[in-house]
C-alpha cells in the first residue's frame, strides 16, 4: 500500500523518484530542487542509481541465460529475408499508385456529370416554377375578370360570384407560396408586383361585397346575406385577414347603428338641462342599453349563427365579442365619458347598474344562442351561469367605471352623518391604514379636541331628528351614537348605493363604523363609570342622569350587537356571497396591506359561511362589552357605598332601644334593612324593567326579533351584574357593622365580668390568685368572641339588653340574607361566616 501511494502521488522527494520502477527526470528534477540539493549530492544518488540498475541487469541476464542466448540464435538469417521481400514490396507500391490514379479520374468525371445534371434539373424546376406561378397568375385574372361580370348581373349570382372570389383566394395563396419560394430568381419578383395588384383587386372586391351584404343584411334578407356573409369570412381567412373582416364588420354593421343611437340619446341629454360632470340621466342611459340589447337579439344574434352554421373552422368562433361587444364598449366609452364618472352618485349607480345589465344580458343572450334557445325575451329559461363568453371580454369596458371615486363619495357621506366637528368640517377617526383590526382609532379632532367626551351634538348633525328618533324607535336604541351606527351601516348595503365589485370595501367599512361606535362609546362610559364616582353615587335616586346614560349605552351595546348579527346574517353574508359567485369582489379602495388583508379575510369568511362574518362583528365589540361589565361593577360599588354610608350609625340606632328600656324582646328586623336595596330596587324599576319609557314614548316603530333578543340580554345581564355586585357589597357591609356592634358588646360584657369579680376577688380567700388567673383567660376569649360560649338563645326568653340587642343583630342579619336570596345573588363570605357563627343567637 505504500509503494502504491508513492507511484501515486508526484515525487515527494528525490529518493523515492529513484526508487521508483518508471524514473522520470522532470520529476527527480523538481523534486531537488524544491529540496535544494546540490549538484553534488544529485550526481551522487544518480551514480547510486546507475550501478544499482546495472547490477539488476547482470542479475537479469544470469537469471534467464539460456533465454539470452537463444535471442542470437533466432535473429540468424533476418537480414537476408528482409533482402529478398524488398523488391516485392517496391513493386506492390508502385501498382497501388497507379490505381489510386485511374479511380481518381473516373470519380472527377462522375462529378462532373452530376453537377451537370443537377443544373438541368434545377433549370427545370425554375422553368415548371414560372410556369405554375404564370399559370396561376393567368387564372387568377381570369377569375377576377369572371367575377366583374357576375357582379353586374342579376342578384342570384352573388353566391357564384363570392365563390370566384373564394377560388381566388385560394390561388392567391399559392402564388404567395410560389413567390416565397423562388424570390431570388428575377422574373419571380416580377411576378410579385403582379401579386400584389391581384391582392389589391380581390382585396377590394371582397370588402365591397362583404359591405353590400352588410348592407343588405341590415335591410332584412338575414338568411341569404348571412351565408353569402359567410362565405365572404371564410375568404377573407383563406387569405389570413380575418381581423380585417372583423374590423369591416364592426365599421359597417355596428358603429352605424352606435353612432346614431348615442348622438340621439346624447343630444336629449344635454337638452335636458344637465350640467357639465353631473353624470347621464339613468332614463336616458336605460333606453340606450335596452335599444343595445334589442339590436344584439334581432341582428348580432341571427347573423352570428349563421356564420356558425356555415363555417367550422374556430377562426370566428368569437364574433360576439371581438365584433360587437368590443364596438359597443368602444362606441359607449368614447361618446359617454360622463357615465363612468360619479358626479351624482345616484345616477352613477343607477348607471351602472343598467351596465351590469347590459354586460349580463349580452352573455345570457349569446349563451342561450349557443345552446339553441330562443333568445326573444330577456326572462328566457337557461342556466346563466354557464356563459359561453369570458368574463375578461368585459374587463376593459368594467376598468373604465371609476368605483374607487364612488366609494370614496359614498364613504364620507357615511362618515359626514357619524362625525362631524364643531366648524362643519368632517373628520372621521377612521383610518384606512387596517388599524381598526385590534386596536382603537386616534378620536381626535381636527381642532385638538379630543372625541368621546359626551358632545353629541356633532352627531348626525346631517340626520334630521325625526328620522333619528324612528331609527331609535325601530331599534329600541336610545342615544344618537347608535342609531348613527345602524344607519349607516344601513347605508352602506342599501340597494340604492351597494354595487357587488365594492363588496369588500363595503365590510371594511362596516367594520370601521362599528370600531368607531366601540371607541366611542367605550370612552364615554368610562368617563361615566370612575371608581367611586362622586357624581355616580350622589345620582343613585331616580332621575339621575349619569346612571340613565350609562345604563342606555349599555341597553344600546347589546341591542346594536345583536341588530348587527343578524343583519350580518340576514344581508350582508348573502350580498359578499353573490359577490364571490359572479367574482365581483375588486378591491378598488385598498392603499395599503392592512386593508387588503382584510379584503382577503372577508373573501375568506365568506368561502367559510356567515357565522365567521358574524365573528368578526363581535369581535370589535367585546372591549365595549368588557367595559360595560367594568361600568356595572363600579355601578355596584357606588350603589354599595350610597347605601351603607350611615350603615354603622343605622345598626347603633336600632340596638340602642333596647338597653335601659325594658323593652320587648325583638321579633322584626329594623327598618333600615329594606332601604339598603332601595337604591338598587329604583334603578331597576326606572331602566330595567320590562316596559320603560324609551318603549312607550316611541312612534309606533316595530322591533324585530334580534333587537328584543339584545333588549332582554340587556336587561337580565345588566340586572344579574347589578343585583350581584350590589348584593355582595352590602352584605359584606353588614357583616362588618354587625361584627363590630356584637363584638363592642363582648367586650362591654367581660369589661363587667371583670369588674365584678375584681371587687370579689378582694375580699380574699386562698384560691384567689389561682381564680383571678383562671378568670383573665376567660375574659379574653369572651372579648374576642363575637357570641360567647356560654351565650346561646336558641329556644330561651331573653332577659338581659345584651341578649336582646344580640337578637336584634340576628333578625337583621337574617332579613338581608333572604333579600338577597329574594334577588337571587349571593352572599359574601364574610356575610355567610358571620351568619354560621352568629346561629346560636336566633329563636331556634
Amino acid at each position: 500500500m505504500a509503494k502504491m501511494q508513492a507511484d501515486e502521488t508526484p515525487s515527494s522527494s528525490p529518493s523515492s523518484s529513484l526508487k521508483r520502477s518508471e524514473f522520470v527526470v522532470e520529476e527527480y528534477a523538481e523534486a531537488s530542487l524544491q529540496q535544494g540539493k546540490s549538484l553534488g549530492q544529485v550526481h551522487k544518488e544518480l551514480s547510486i542509481k546507475v550501478r544499482e540498475v546495472r547490477q539488476d541487469l547482470h542479475d537479469l541476464i544470469n537469471k534467464r541465460y539460456e533465454d539470452f542466448l537463444a535471442l542470437n540464435t533466432s535473429l540468424s538469417g533476418i537480414d537476408s529475408t528482409i533482402n529478398d521481400v524488398r523488391p516485392l514490396l517496391g513493386t506492390l507500391t508502385s501498382e497501388i499508385k497507379r490505381t489510386h490514379e485511374d479511380f481518381s479520374a473516373k470519380l472527377e468525371y462522375i462529378d462532373s456529370r452530376l453537377a451537370y445534371r443537377s443544373a438541368i434539373r434545377e433549370k427545370k424546376q425554375m422553368l415548371r416554377l414560372f410556369i405554375d406561378l404564370s399559370q396561376l397568375i393567368d387564372r387568377v385574372e381570369s377569375i377576377l375578370q369572371e367575377s366583374q361580370f357576375l357582379s353586374t348581373v342579376a342578384e342570384g349570382s352573388s353566391m357564384e360570384y363570392i365563390k370566384c372570389l373564394e377560388r381566388a383566394a385560394v390561388d392567391l395563396g399559392q402564388i404567395r407560396y410560389f413567390v416565397s419560394k423562388g424570390s431570388n430568381y428575377p422574373f419571380v419578383q416580377m411576378a410579385a408586383n403582379k401579386m400584389q395588384a391581384i391582392e389589391e383587386t380581390l382585396h377590394r372586391a371582397l370588402e365591397v361585397f362583404l359591405c353590400s351584404q352588410i348592407g343588405r343584411y341590415l335591410g332584412g334578407q338575414h338568411m341569404d346575406s348571412g351565408s353569402l356573409i359567410a362565405c365572404c369570412l371564410r375568404t377573407y381567412s383563406t387569405l389570413e385577414e380575418d381581423e380585417k373582416a372583423e374590423e369591416i364588420m364592426r365599421n359597417q354593421l355596428v358603429r352605424p347603428f352606435m353612432l346614431d343611437l348615442l348622438v340621439d340619446k346624447v343630444s336629449q341629454n344635454q337638452l335636458s338641462g344637465i350640467g357639465k360632470g353631473m353624470g347621464l340621466d339613468p332614463k336616458v342611459f336605460e333606453s340606450i342599453v335596452h335599444q343595445i340589447l334589442e339590436f344584439v337579439r334581432n341582428v348580432a344574434v341571427p347573423l352570428t349563427n349563421a356564420i356558425h352554421n356555415e363555417l367550422s373552422s374556430p377562426i370566428y368562433q368569437h364574433l360576439d365579442t371581438r365584433v360587437f361587444w368590443q364596438e359597443i364598449s368602444a362606441s359607449i366609452i368614447s361618446a359617454l365619458p360622463l357615465v363612468f364618472v360619479p358626479g351624482i352618485p345616484d345616477r352613477f349607480h343607477q348607471n351602472y347598474l343598467t351596465a351590469r345589465h347590459l354586460m349580463d344580458e349580452f352573455s345570457r343572450i349569446f349563451t342561450l344562442a349557443a345552446a339553441g334557445t330562443q333568445v326573444n325575451g330577456e326572462n328566457s329559461g337557461a342556466d346563466t351561469k354557464t356563459s359561453v363568453l369570458d368574463s375578461s371580454c368585459f374587463a376593459e369596458f368594467s376598468r373604465k367605471w371609476q368605483l374607487s371615486a364612488y366609494f370614496s363619495i359614498c364613504k364620507k357621506h357615511a362618515l359626514s352623518v357619524i362625525l362631524k366637528d364643531s366648524a362643519g368640517q368632517q373628520s372621521s377617526p377612521l383610518k384606512d391604514d387596517g388599524a381598526y383590526a385590534g386596536t382603537k382609532y386616534s378620536s381626535e379632532l381636527p381642532d385638538g379636541r379630543k372625541g368621546g367626551n359626551g358632545d353629541e351634538q356633532r352627531v348626525n348633525a346631517k340626520l334630521e331628528k325625526d328620522k333619528m328618533d324612528t331609527l331609535k324607535r325601530q331599534y329600541l336604541l336610545r342615544r344618537d351614537w347608535a342609531a348613527g351606527a345602524v344607519w349607516a351601516i344601513e347605508y352602506c348595503w342599501s340597494s340604492e348605493i351597494y354595487l357587488e365589485p365594492l363588496a369588500a370595501n363595503f365590510w371594511h367599512l362596516t367594520l370601521q363604523i362599528v370600531s368607531w361606535y366601540e371607541q366611542m362609546t367605550d370612552e364615554r362610559i368610562s368617563q361615566l363609570a370612575v371608581k367611586d364616582s362622586p357624581e355616580l353615587a350622589k345620582n343613585t335616586a331616580i332621575g339621575g342622569q349619569e346612571i340613565g346614560e350609562l345604563l342606555d349605552h349599555i341597553h344600546d351595546m347589546y341591542v346594536l350587537k345583536h341588530q348587527l348579527v343578524a343583519y350580518t346574517k340576514s344581508v350582508i353574508f348573502e350580498k359578499l356571497s353573490q359577490s364571490t359567485e359572479t367574482g365581483a369582489v375588486v378591491h378598488h379602495s385598498s392603499p395599503n396591506a392592512a386593508a387588503d388583508r382584510d379584503s382577503v379575510a372577508a373573501e375568506a369568511a365568506v368561502s367559510g359561511n356567515a357565522e365567521n362574518l358574524e365573528t368578526d362583528i363581535v369581535q370589535r365589540l367585546e372591549p365595549l362589552q368588557r367595559t360595560c361589565s367594568y361600568a356595572l361593577k363600579n355601578m355596584g360599588a357606588a350603589l354599595v357605598a350610597s347605601s351603607c354610608s350611615n350603615l354603622g350609625s343605622q345598626i347603633r340606632r336600632a340596638t340602642s332601644q333596647f338597653r335601659h328600656t325594658n323593652r320587648e324582646p325583638p321579633t322584626t328586623p329594623s327598618s333600615f334593612t329594606s332601604k339598603l336595596f332601595a337604591a338598587l330596587k329604583s334603578i331597576e324599576t326606572q331602566f330595567l324593567a320590562t316596559q320603560n319609557a324609551n318603549e312607550d314614548g316611541g312612534g309606533g316603530g316595530e322591533m324585530d326579533s334580534s333587537g328584543m333578543a339584545g333588549e332582554h340580554e340587556f336587561r337580565d345581564r345588566t340586572r344579574a351584574m347589578l343585583r350581584a355586585e350590589t348584593c355582595a357589597g352590602i352584605s359584606q357591609e353588614m357583616a362588618k357593622a354587625c361584627t363590630e356592634a356584637l363584638a363592642t358588646i363582648s367586650k362591654t360584657e367581660a369589661s363587667l365580668q371583670r369588674l365584678r369579680k375584681t371587687r370579689v376577688y378582694a375580699g380574699g380567700s386562698s384560691g384567689a390568685a389561682s381564680d383571678r388567673e383562671q378568670s383573665k383567660k376567660q375574659q379574653a376569649l369572651d372579648e374576642s368572641a363575637l357570641v360567647p360560649a356560654d351565650v346561646d338563645l336558641r329556644g330561651k326568653a331573653l332577659s338581659s339588653d345584651n341578649d336582646k340587642i344580640r337578637r336584634q343583630i340576628w333578625l337583621d342579619v337574617t332579613e338581608v340574607g333572604r333579600i338577597i336570596d329574594d334577588h337571587g345573588a349571593h352572599a359574601h363570605d364574610e356575610y355567610s361566616d358571620l351568619v354560621e357563627t352568629i346561629a346560636p343567637l336566633g329563636p331556634a
